[in-house]
């Protein structure tokens, strides 16, 4: 099945390239976080594809395997974008940040995927917002409200053992396993009302664990599904300080937007 998806290109030359997986609860893809999030990408030299996932009662593993399939098509060249096979990341707001966040601890053995989809894991993550927890609590006691992700996700009677694997923080792996999670980029507001910021606190705390390379930041306060934030000048520095952990990361951005 052919995945639904526009790409951005910086230019003619080689770059960086990002996947962008928009939010929407796994619902619907929110606009906002598509097309605007690939522009800001372009003017700092790096290609974008925005991926429209399949969404919808119990889109998995639809939604993992078109994340898997355009990291096989970027990796391999099969759009019109040039990009630097080693330079493949990934930015995900709120649902999109949990299918993000599962494709950068992805491996082939998830329950229900189709082995032969898998892709790898892209060489670096920046998670907006995101769904990390799809159990019914945080650590085995603070209830999750936000669980109704992994009810359209997975379906009412989904197993808990599921749930446990489809949560990211679940999967991140040391790097001295050789199951390399790739450095993470995270951040959220304190007082999200739809995705608690424990989400990011969860995942931050499980790449801490591990020795995983990351950044994270929770801002003071902010609405949920902010994109870009350009109403919020406190919070729309997330896009500024994430483009400085790319380049302390070593990769080859135009420091200064186009």
């Amino acid at each position: 099945m052919a995945i639904d998806y526009t790409t951005y290109p910086a230019g003619p030359q080689k770059a960086p390239t990002f996947l962008v997986l928009p939010g929407g609860g796994y619902r619907m893809h929110a606009d906002h976080e598509g097309e605007a999030i690939a522009r800001w990408l372009n003017a700092y030299g790096a290609h974008a594809m925005v991926v429209r996932y399949r969404v919808g009662d119990g889109c998995f593993p639809g939604a993992l395997h078109d994340a898997r399939e355009a990291l096989i098509m970027l990796r391999e060249g099969e759009t019109d974008l040039a990009v630097l096979p080693d330079h493949v990341g990934i930015i995900g707001f709120s649902a999109g940040g949990h299918l993000a966040a599962l494709l950068a601890t992805d491996s082939e053995d998830v329950t229900g995927a189709q082995r032969w989809t898998f892709a790898g894991r892209p060489d670096a993550a920046i998670l907006c917002y995101p769904v990390i927890e799809l159990r019914e609590a945080f650590s085995g006691r603070i209830p999750n409200l936000d669980a109704g992700v992994s009810a359209q996700l997975l379906g009412d009677d989904a197993a808990a053992e599921l749930r446990e694997e489809l949560t990211p923080s679940t999967r991140v792996a040391a790097p001295e396993t050789g199951d390399i999670t790739p450095p993470m980029f995270l951040w959220t507001t304190s007082d999200d009302e739809a995705v608690s910021a424990l989400h990011t606190v969860s995942m931050q705390l499980s790449l801490a664990v591990a020795g995983v390379p990351h950044e994270a930041h929770v801002f003071r306060s902010g609405r949920h599904g902010l994109g870009l934030a350009e109403e919020n000048p406190e919070v729309a520095q997330w896009s500024t300080l994430a483009v400085q952990w790319l380049l302390s990361l070593g990769w080859p951005l135009n420091v200064r937007p186009a």
